[in-house]
C-alpha cells in the first residue's frame, strides 16, 4: 500500500473522520484528503504529525509499503510506487507546490495529472511523464553506482 492508502486505514481503524485527523495533527481535512488520495505525497515530518495523532510509529505510515502491486495501480510494481512518489516529492521540493489533479472522461475514465507552480509559469506534468522520470531514475541507477564503486576502490588503493 502506498502512504496514502496506510494514512486511509489507520485513521478508519481508530474511527476518525479525515477532518477530526486533520484537527489532531493542525491541518485541514483537504491536505489529509490529498494525501490518503495520492494527489500530495507528504514529507516526513508530516508523515511524523500524522503518526503522532494516530499514535503510531512513522514507519508504519511511510515505510509498510508492501511488495506487491497497489490495487490502485495495479500495473506498476510496488518499487515503480515508491520512485514515483520520490519524484514528486522531488518536485515538490523543487519548486514548492505540485499539485495532483484528476480529468475524468466522458465514459468515467479517470487521468491524474499534476500542476507544478512556479514563479515564472506553471506547467502541467502528466501521470506518463512522472512515469518517463521513473524509468530514467531507474536507467541511471546501475551507471552512477557502478561509478561511485569506482571512485571508493580508487580512494582506498590511494
Amino acid at each position: 500500500m502506498t502512504t496514502g492508502q496506510n494514512i486511509r486505514a489507520l485513521r478508519k481503524k481508530r474511527g476518525l473522520t479525515q477532518e477530526k485527523l486533520g484537527e489532531l495533527c493542525g491541518m485541514t481535512a483537504g491536505a489529509i484528503s490529498s494525501y490518503e488520495n495520492g494527489v500530495t505525497v507528504p514529507k516526513r515530518r508530516v508523515v511524523e504529525r500524522i503518526a503522532r495523532a494516530l499514535n503510531v510509529p512513522a514507519g508504519k505510515i511511510a515505510d509498510s509499503a508492501p511488495p506487491e502491486i497497489a490495487a490502485s495501480q495495479p500495473d506498476r510494481k510496488a518499487s515503480d510506487l515508491l520512485l514515483y512518489d520520490g519524484v514528486l516529492t522531488a518536485l515538490k521540493e523543487l519548486y514548492g507546490i505540485v499539485e495532483g489533479k484528476v480529468i475524468v472522461g466522458e465514459n468515467g475514465a479517470q487521468r491524474k495529472y499534476y500542476v507544478v507552480r512556479q514563479i515564472s509559469g506553471d506547467f502541467i506534468l502528466r501521470e506518463d511523464d512522472i512515469d518517463a522520470i521513473v524509468r530514467s531514475a531507474k536507467a541511471s541507477m546501475s551507471p552512477v553506482a557502478a561509478y561511485m564503486r569506482h571512485v571508493r576502490e580508487q580512494q582506498a588503493a590511494g
